[in-house]
Protein backbone atom coordinates (compact mmCIF):
# COMPACT_ATOMS: atom_id res chain seq x y z
CA UNK A 1 0.00 0.00 0.00
CA UNK A 2 1.77 3.12 -1.05
CA UNK A 3 2.18 5.98 1.75
CA UNK A 4 -0.06 8.62 -0.64
CA UNK A 5 -3.02 6.44 -1.13
CA UNK A 6 -2.92 5.79 3.00
CA UNK A 7 -3.03 9.67 3.91
CA UNK A 8 -5.18 10.16 1.19
CA UNK A 9 -7.89 7.77 2.66
CA UNK A 10 -7.22 8.99 6.22
CA UNK A 11 -7.76 12.71 5.26
CA UNK A 12 -11.39 11.75 3.92
CA UNK A 13 -12.14 9.65 6.74
CA UNK A 14 -11.22 12.34 8.86
CA UNK A 15 -12.64 14.72 6.79
CA UNK A 16 -16.32 12.57 7.02
CA UNK A 17 -16.25 11.95 10.68
CA UNK A 18 -14.58 12.18 13.75
CA UNK A 19 -11.44 10.22 13.72
CA UNK A 20 -7.72 9.84 14.87
CA UNK A 21 -4.90 9.10 12.65
CA UNK A 22 -3.98 6.74 15.23
CA UNK A 23 -7.77 4.85 15.38
CA UNK A 24 -7.43 4.69 11.24
CA UNK A 25 -3.89 3.17 11.64
CA UNK A 26 -5.85 0.80 14.10
CA UNK A 27 -7.54 -1.24 11.59
CA UNK A 28 -4.57 -2.39 9.12
CA UNK A 29 -1.97 -3.43 11.83
CA UNK A 30 -0.88 -5.86 9.74
CA UNK A 31 0.18 -3.41 7.06
CA UNK A 32 1.74 -1.19 9.41
CA UNK A 33 3.83 -3.93 11.76
CA UNK A 34 5.15 -5.90 8.32
CA UNK A 35 9.15 -5.32 8.81
CA UNK A 36 8.89 -4.50 4.22
CA UNK A 37 7.13 -1.66 4.93
CA UNK A 38 10.29 -0.02 6.63
CA UNK A 39 9.44 3.55 4.46
CA UNK A 40 5.70 3.79 5.45
CA UNK A 41 6.95 2.84 8.97
CA UNK A 42 9.66 5.52 8.77
CA UNK A 43 7.17 8.37 7.42
CA UNK A 44 4.48 7.77 10.27
CA UNK A 45 7.83 8.39 12.86
CA UNK A 46 7.88 12.41 12.50
CA UNK A 47 5.73 12.85 16.07
CA UNK A 48 7.72 9.78 17.95
CA UNK A 49 11.26 11.46 16.76
CA UNK A 50 10.21 15.11 17.85
CA UNK A 51 8.74 13.35 21.77
CA UNK A 52 12.29 12.29 22.67
CA UNK A 53 14.01 15.00 22.98
CA UNK A 54 11.04 16.55 24.88
CA UNK A 55 10.84 13.84 27.32
CA UNK A 56 14.63 13.33 27.78
CA UNK A 57 14.87 17.42 28.84
CA UNK A 58 11.87 17.46 31.01
CA UNK A 59 13.04 14.59 33.29
CA UNK A 60 16.50 12.84 34.81
CA UNK A 61 18.35 9.28 33.55
CA UNK A 62 19.02 6.85 36.36
CA UNK A 63 22.65 5.49 36.05
CA UNK A 64 23.25 1.84 37.13
CA UNK A 65 25.54 -0.86 35.67
CA UNK A 66 23.50 -3.66 35.38
CA UNK A 67 19.79 -4.55 33.99
CA UNK A 68 19.01 -6.38 37.42
CA UNK A 69 21.01 -3.18 38.97
CA UNK A 70 19.39 -0.67 41.12
CA UNK A 71 20.29 3.48 40.33
CA UNK A 72 23.76 4.41 41.32
CA UNK A 73 23.07 8.36 40.24
CA UNK A 74 21.63 10.25 38.00
CA UNK A 75 22.25 11.81 35.11
CA UNK A 76 20.03 15.11 33.88
CA UNK A 77 20.47 16.40 30.05
CA UNK A 78 20.37 19.78 29.41
CA UNK A 79 21.01 19.88 25.75
CA UNK A 80 19.38 17.58 22.76
CA UNK A 81 19.70 18.04 19.37
CA UNK A 82 17.97 14.91 16.79
CA UNK A 83 19.16 14.52 13.45
CA UNK A 84 18.03 12.12 10.85
CA UNK A 85 20.49 10.16 9.08
CA UNK A 86 20.14 10.18 4.88
CA UNK A 87 21.46 6.91 4.06
CA UNK A 88 19.37 4.86 6.60
CA UNK A 89 17.18 7.20 8.26
CA UNK A 90 18.50 6.41 11.90
CA UNK A 91 18.55 8.95 14.43
CA UNK A 92 21.61 10.70 15.67
CA UNK A 93 21.21 12.25 19.46
CA UNK A 94 23.42 14.28 20.35
CA UNK A 95 23.01 14.26 24.58
CA UNK A 96 24.78 16.83 27.11
CA UNK A 97 24.02 17.48 30.83
CA UNK A 98 25.66 16.73 34.19
CA UNK A 99 25.17 14.50 37.07
CA UNK A 100 26.46 12.29 39.98
CA UNK A 101 27.07 8.53 40.30
CA UNK A 102 28.53 6.67 43.33
CA UNK A 103 30.93 3.76 43.67
CA UNK A 104 32.68 2.36 46.84
CA UNK A 105 35.85 3.77 46.16
CA UNK A 106 35.04 7.58 45.09
CA UNK A 107 32.04 7.68 46.67
CA UNK A 108 29.88 10.84 45.32
CA UNK A 109 31.28 12.01 41.58
CA UNK A 110 29.85 14.74 40.13
CA UNK A 111 30.69 14.94 36.56
CA UNK A 112 29.70 17.08 33.04
CA UNK A 113 29.30 14.54 30.38
CA UNK A 114 27.94 14.55 26.49
CA UNK A 115 27.30 11.46 24.09
CA UNK A 116 26.31 11.24 20.46
CA UNK A 117 24.28 8.00 19.93
CA UNK A 118 22.78 6.59 16.82
CA UNK A 119 19.13 5.35 17.29
CA UNK A 120 17.50 2.06 14.99
CA UNK A 121 13.50 3.31 15.44
CA UNK A 122 10.60 1.38 14.57
CA UNK A 123 7.09 0.97 16.05
CA UNK A 124 4.61 -1.67 16.52
CA UNK A 125 1.00 -1.32 16.46
CA UNK A 126 -1.22 -3.11 19.11
CA UNK A 127 -4.90 -2.41 18.80
CA UNK A 128 -5.10 1.29 19.03
CA UNK A 129 -1.55 1.58 21.23
CA UNK A 130 1.57 2.47 19.21
CA UNK A 131 4.21 1.45 20.63
CA UNK A 132 7.63 3.56 19.19
CA UNK A 133 11.24 2.25 19.55
CA UNK A 134 14.79 3.91 19.74
CA UNK A 135 17.35 0.72 19.80
CA UNK A 136 21.03 2.23 19.88
CA UNK A 137 22.99 0.99 16.96
CA UNK A 138 26.20 2.66 18.03
CA UNK A 139 27.59 5.35 20.11
CA UNK A 140 29.74 7.40 18.27
CA UNK A 141 31.29 10.09 20.70
CA UNK A 142 31.20 10.16 24.36
CA UNK A 143 33.05 12.97 26.87
CA UNK A 144 32.85 12.77 30.62
CA UNK A 145 34.46 16.04 32.76
CA UNK A 146 34.87 14.79 36.17
CA UNK A 147 33.70 18.10 38.90
CA UNK A 148 34.05 16.36 42.10
CA UNK A 149 35.16 13.58 43.79
CA UNK A 150 33.55 12.92 47.34
CA UNK A 151 36.60 10.43 48.78
CA UNK A 152 39.56 12.47 47.36
CA UNK A 153 41.67 9.75 48.30
CA UNK A 154 42.48 7.29 45.58
CA UNK A 155 46.03 6.15 45.28
CA UNK A 156 47.77 8.25 42.96
CA UNK A 157 51.73 7.98 40.97
CA UNK A 158 52.33 3.85 41.02
CA UNK A 159 49.40 2.89 42.81
CA UNK A 160 46.82 4.01 40.89
CA UNK A 161 48.28 2.11 37.98
CA UNK A 162 46.38 -0.79 39.88
CA UNK A 163 43.10 0.40 39.51
CA UNK A 164 40.91 -0.10 36.49
CA UNK A 165 41.45 2.53 33.74
CA UNK A 166 45.12 2.09 35.03
CA UNK A 167 44.87 5.45 37.05
CA UNK A 168 42.80 7.18 39.87
CA UNK A 169 41.41 9.57 36.89
CA UNK A 170 41.24 6.57 34.57
CA UNK A 171 39.15 4.72 37.27
CA UNK A 172 36.81 8.12 38.15
CA UNK A 173 36.09 8.25 34.31
CA UNK A 174 35.34 4.39 33.72
CA UNK A 175 33.00 4.18 36.63
CA UNK A 176 30.88 7.75 35.06
CA UNK A 177 31.41 6.27 31.11
CA UNK A 178 29.94 3.10 32.32
CA UNK A 179 27.44 4.30 33.72
CA UNK A 180 26.40 6.75 31.56
CA UNK A 181 26.72 3.96 28.33
CA UNK A 182 24.68 1.63 30.61
CA UNK A 183 21.93 3.86 30.72
CA UNK A 184 21.86 5.13 27.37
CA UNK A 185 22.19 1.90 25.68
CA UNK A 186 19.30 0.64 27.14
CA UNK A 187 17.64 2.87 24.36
CA UNK A 188 14.09 3.99 25.10
CA UNK A 189 10.04 3.43 24.53
CA UNK A 190 7.46 5.94 23.60
CA UNK A 191 3.57 4.61 24.14
CA UNK A 192 1.21 6.86 22.25
CA UNK A 193 -2.21 5.52 23.54
CA UNK A 194 -5.33 7.05 20.59
CA UNK A 195 -6.20 9.57 22.69
CA UNK A 196 -2.46 11.26 22.87
CA UNK A 197 -1.35 10.22 25.81
CA UNK A 198 2.49 9.34 25.63
CA UNK A 199 4.22 6.99 28.19
CA UNK A 200 8.57 6.96 27.95
CA UNK A 201 10.44 4.24 29.20
CA UNK A 202 14.06 3.46 29.65
CA UNK A 203 14.53 0.23 27.68
CA UNK A 204 12.08 -2.11 25.52
CA UNK A 205 8.43 -2.50 26.40
CA UNK A 206 6.91 -4.90 24.11
CA UNK A 207 3.66 -4.73 22.78
CA UNK A 208 0.87 -4.88 24.37
CA UNK A 209 2.73 -4.52 28.21
CA UNK A 210 3.59 -1.16 30.45
CA UNK A 211 6.51 -0.48 31.98
CA UNK A 212 6.01 -2.40 35.32
CA UNK A 213 5.67 -0.84 38.78
CA UNK A 214 7.45 -2.47 41.81
CA UNK A 215 3.57 -2.25 43.18
CA UNK A 216 -0.07 -2.54 41.61
CA UNK A 217 -0.94 1.13 40.75
CA UNK A 218 -4.05 1.81 42.69
CA UNK A 219 -5.90 3.42 40.24
CA UNK A 220 -6.19 2.94 36.46
CA UNK A 221 -7.28 6.61 36.10
CA UNK A 222 -3.23 7.46 36.93
CA UNK A 223 -0.54 7.70 34.96
CA UNK A 224 2.87 5.77 36.21
CA UNK A 225 5.42 8.27 35.75
CA UNK A 226 8.27 6.27 37.36
CA UNK A 227 9.36 3.16 38.28
CA UNK A 228 12.69 2.60 39.48
CA UNK A 229 14.91 0.63 42.50
CA UNK A 230 17.20 2.94 43.91
CA UNK A 231 20.24 2.55 45.95
CA UNK A 232 21.18 5.30 48.59
CA UNK A 233 24.07 4.94 50.82
CA UNK A 234 25.36 7.03 54.11
CA UNK A 235 25.78 10.77 53.52
CA UNK A 236 24.11 10.92 49.77
CA UNK A 237 20.81 12.28 48.56
CA UNK A 238 19.03 11.36 45.17
CA UNK A 239 16.71 13.75 42.98
CA UNK A 240 14.50 12.07 41.61
CA UNK A 241 11.85 13.82 38.59
CA UNK A 242 11.53 16.40 38.02
CA UNK A 243 7.80 15.53 37.41
CA UNK A 244 5.31 18.15 35.58
CA UNK A 245 1.83 18.67 37.04
CA UNK A 246 0.62 20.53 33.61
CA UNK A 247 -2.64 21.27 35.44
CA UNK A 248 -4.60 22.57 38.55
CA UNK A 249 -6.38 20.18 40.98
CA UNK A 250 -3.73 17.16 40.27
CA UNK A 251 -1.42 15.24 42.23
CA UNK A 252 1.72 13.50 42.96
CA UNK A 253 0.86 9.52 44.09
CA UNK A 254 3.82 7.88 45.53
CA UNK A 255 4.50 4.67 46.98
CA UNK A 256 8.01 3.28 48.68
CA UNK A 257 9.33 0.13 50.11
CA UNK A 258 12.47 1.12 52.10
CA UNK A 259 15.03 -2.02 52.53
CA UNK A 260 18.45 -2.03 54.60
CA UNK A 261 18.14 0.94 56.47
CA UNK A 262 15.84 2.02 59.53
CA UNK A 263 14.65 5.31 57.62
CA UNK A 264 15.21 7.55 54.93
CA UNK A 265 13.79 11.48 54.57
CA UNK A 266 11.79 12.38 51.46
CA UNK A 267 10.98 15.90 50.71
CA UNK A 268 9.35 17.34 47.82
CA UNK A 269 10.51 20.57 46.51
CA UNK A 270 10.14 23.04 43.30
CA UNK A 271 11.81 22.05 39.98
CA UNK A 272 14.03 25.71 40.56
CA UNK A 273 14.99 25.26 43.83
CA UNK A 274 15.68 21.46 43.52
CA UNK A 275 18.09 22.32 40.10
CA UNK A 276 19.99 24.39 42.42
CA UNK A 277 20.13 22.40 45.13
CA UNK A 278 21.49 19.29 43.06
CA UNK A 279 23.56 21.67 41.38
CA UNK A 280 25.48 22.16 44.79
CA UNK A 281 25.31 18.35 45.19
CA UNK A 282 27.10 17.84 42.18
CA UNK A 283 29.87 19.81 42.50
CA UNK A 284 30.33 19.99 46.32
CA UNK A 285 31.47 17.25 48.42
CA UNK A 286 29.72 18.40 51.24
CA UNK A 287 26.27 17.86 51.53
CA UNK A 288 24.30 21.12 51.74
CA UNK A 289 20.54 21.96 53.26
CA UNK A 290 17.94 22.94 50.70
CA UNK A 291 17.96 26.31 49.25
CA UNK A 292 14.42 26.79 50.95
CA UNK A 293 11.78 24.95 53.22
CA UNK A 294 10.73 21.82 51.18
CA UNK A 295 6.88 21.35 50.27
CA UNK A 296 6.10 17.80 51.63
CA UNK A 297 8.61 16.44 54.17
CA UNK A 298 8.65 12.88 55.27
CA UNK A 299 9.84 9.71 56.06
CA UNK A 300 10.13 6.41 54.83
CA UNK A 301 10.77 3.63 57.89
CA UNK A 302 11.66 0.22 57.92
CA UNK A 303 9.69 -0.72 61.13
CA UNK A 304 11.18 -4.33 60.97
CA UNK A 305 14.60 -2.96 60.15
CA UNK A 306 16.94 -4.79 62.96
CA UNK A 307 13.90 -6.56 64.79
CA UNK A 308 14.58 -10.27 64.83
CA UNK A 309 12.32 -12.45 63.18
CA UNK A 310 9.28 -14.30 64.66
CA UNK A 311 9.65 -18.28 64.06
CA UNK A 312 12.16 -17.70 61.39
CA UNK A 313 9.84 -15.54 59.62
CA UNK A 314 11.46 -12.13 57.93
CA UNK A 315 8.72 -9.20 58.13
CA UNK A 316 7.95 -7.43 54.96
CA UNK A 317 8.47 -3.99 54.68
CA UNK A 318 5.60 -2.19 54.56
CA UNK A 319 4.83 0.38 51.89
CA UNK A 320 5.01 4.09 51.85
CA UNK A 321 2.23 6.40 50.58
CA UNK A 322 1.52 9.34 50.01
CA UNK A 323 -1.16 11.80 47.84
CA UNK A 324 0.93 14.67 46.97
CA UNK A 325 -2.38 17.95 46.09
CA UNK A 326 0.51 20.51 44.68
CA UNK A 327 0.04 23.53 42.34
CA UNK A 328 0.58 23.21 38.53
CA UNK A 329 3.98 23.43 38.10
CA UNK A 330 7.25 20.99 38.20
CA UNK A 331 8.46 18.84 41.54
CA UNK A 332 11.70 16.76 42.21
CA UNK A 333 11.35 14.29 45.11
CA UNK A 334 14.31 13.76 46.90
CA UNK A 335 15.07 10.81 49.09
CA UNK A 336 17.93 12.18 51.70
CA UNK A 337 20.26 9.88 53.86
CA UNK A 338 22.20 12.92 55.33
CA UNK A 339 22.48 14.97 58.23
CA UNK A 340 21.90 18.50 56.49
CA UNK A 341 18.73 17.74 55.54
CA UNK A 342 15.06 15.90 55.86
CA UNK A 343 14.41 14.78 59.71
CA UNK A 344 16.56 12.33 60.47
CA UNK A 345 20.16 10.94 59.99
CA UNK A 346 21.58 8.18 59.16
CA UNK A 347 23.37 6.31 62.52
CA UNK A 348 26.58 5.39 60.67
CA UNK A 349 29.31 2.77 61.99
CA UNK A 350 32.37 2.94 61.30
CA UNK A 351 33.51 0.75 58.54
CA UNK A 352 30.31 -0.68 57.64
CA UNK A 353 28.25 1.35 54.99
CA UNK A 354 24.86 -0.32 54.64
CA UNK A 355 23.30 1.27 51.43
CA UNK A 356 19.23 2.17 51.49
CA UNK A 357 17.43 0.06 48.80
CA UNK A 358 14.45 1.99 47.89
CA UNK A 359 11.44 0.51 45.40
CA UNK A 360 9.86 3.77 44.43
CA UNK A 361 6.40 4.15 42.31
CA UNK A 362 5.35 8.09 41.14
CA UNK A 363 1.66 8.09 39.69
CA UNK A 364 -0.03 11.67 38.08
CA UNK A 365 -3.32 12.01 38.74
CA UNK A 366 -6.32 13.89 39.46
CA UNK A 367 -6.51 15.00 43.13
Amino acid sequence: MKLRTVLSSLALCCGLQSCSPQSFLAVMPGVLNDPSNRTLRRELLAFGTGTLCKELLQRSVPLKLGVDDPSLGRFFPRQCNIETLENNGDLYIQLGGLGYGWSNLTKRVGFNASAAVQYEQDFKLDGSTMYIYFRPAAVTAKKFEQLMVEGGALPTGPMGSFLPGGSAQGFVNQVGEGMLAYALGQGFTVIRESDGEVTFSLGYVAPGERPLAPFDPSSSDRELVLNERIEIHDNQRDYVGPFELPDSGMALYVTAVLEGARDIDVMVVQRGQGELWAQQYITTAATSAPPAAPLQNDTITDVGFGVPSAGGVVATPQPFRRKLPLPKGSYFIVLDRTATAGNTAPQSVAFDDRAALVNLAVERGSD
